[in-house]
Parts: structure tokens; C-alpha cells; sequence
């Protein structure tokens, strides 16, 4: 079951990691034209989209030794608290008890996955004064925090997307991390001993 978790992951990460100035560093990257990815199909209608997919693990000749010399070399030096300051304009009507929509969306979702919202802090590896001020808007969290936010719940699709878009934050592809993170959410893969694994295996710190 492991073994074909990580061989799955692995195909979604080929597919989805898009760092081409690590990629083309490599000992066995090989440059990939577009006529070679496109085959038989039309060049002029998918010739741009071909332009980005070369630079792919995945249209690599050797692809799975490409793969493995990049979790070799990748160095997880990632750092970002857990939060930001909210704008000014936010904060102030948060002084007069208005609370920011990111906030309310939050404490909503936990409340939807059937948590309590006081009891996340722990779990989140958040100070309470920290987590009651994100909720009340003078904080917005950071994309690591809405990540482990996410797998903790184990959200639906739709329901981390929307965190993220009122947060501010995207997926970056560039970022082995993000894809990791993201193949977890599509696939819905919670299980803590999976997620750790994942992680793991691209030499990424654990974030839950």
C-alpha cells in the first residue's frame, strides 16, 4: 500500500513540480523538445501549453532517475510564520468588534468538520492568543497554518480553496512542499502516518 502511494505521488509530483532552474541543474536532465512531447497532436493549439510541460520531470527520458537525484539535492530552507498583521483597515474595524471574513470563514469550517475552534490552538502548535486574534481578524494566517489547518480537518476541495483565496494564498509549483501538499488535499490522503511520509520522502519538514 505505501509502495504505491509514494509511486502515485511521485507521478503527480513529475507532473506538477515546476522549479526548471533546479530541474535543468541535474546530472541527468535531458533537454526535451516540444515536438517530443506533442507527438501527434497539434502543435499550434497546444504548442503553449507544451512549452511549460517540457520543462516537466515527467517528459524527462529518464524521468525516475531525474526524480531521484532532485530528492537528493532538494534542501527544504522554507520559513514563514504562521502569521501576518492584518491591513490596517481590517484591524481598525476589528477594534470596534467587527470581525474580518477570514476570520468568521475559519471558525465556520472548524465548526462545519465538527472541531471545536477553542481546541485547535494545541493541535495547530499555535499560541490561543495567536488563534483568538486570527479569528477575530487582526491576524491572517499564513499558508502553512491554512495547510495544516486542511489536513488536520481534512477539508473538502472547495473548502480549502476558498481559506486560501480570503488569505491570500496560492500553491506555488515551484515549491516541492506545495506540491506535496497539494497531492494530499486532491487525493484526500489524511492519514497522519501517509502525510508523514510524503513529506519524508522529499526531504520536507513535517508540518503537523
Amino acid at each position: 500500500m505505501s509502495e504505491n502511494f509514494l509511486q502515485d505521488l511521485d507521478e503527480y509530483f513529475s507532473k506538477k513540480y515546476s522549479n526548471f532552474d533546479l530541474i535543468s541543474t541535474l546530472p541527468s536532465y535531458e533537454s526535451v523538445t516540444i515536438s517530443m512531447v506533442l507527438k501527434n497532436k497539434n502543435r499550434i493549439e497546444e504548442g503553449e501549453v507544451a512549452t511549460n510541460e517540457v520543462r516537466k520531470i515527467y517528459y524527462q527520458p529518464q524521468s525516475a532517475k531525474v526524480l531521484a537525484e532532485l530528492k537528493a539535492r532538494y534542501v527544504d530552507n522554507n520559513f514563514t510564520y504562521s502569521v501576518r498583521i492584518a491591513p490596517a483597515k481590517v484591524r481598525f474595524k476589528c477594534f470596534f468588534g467587527i470581525r474580518a471574513v477570514h476570520g468568521k470563514a475559519i471558525e465556520q469550517v472548524v465548526r462545519k468538520y465538527g472541531e471545536d475552534p477553542s481546541a485547535m490552538p494545541a493541535k495547530l502548535g499555535i499560541a490561543e492568543e495567536t488563534w483568538k486574534k486570527t479569528l477575530r481578524g487582526w491576524y491572517i494566517p499564513e499558508k502553512v497554518l491554512l495547510y495544516k489547518l486542511g489536513l488536520l480537518l481534512a477539508l473538502r476541495k472547495e473548502d480549502m480553496d476558498a481559506l486560501m483565496q480570503l488569505c491570500g494564498a496560492y500553491y506555488d509549483f515551484a515549491d516541492a512542499r506545495d506540491v506535496v501538499v497539494k497531492y494530499l488535499m486532491d487525493y484526500r490522503v489524511f492519514n497522519k502516518e501517509f502525510i508523514d511520509m510524503a513529506f519524508d520522502e522529499f526531504h520536507i519538514r513535517r508540518i503537523i
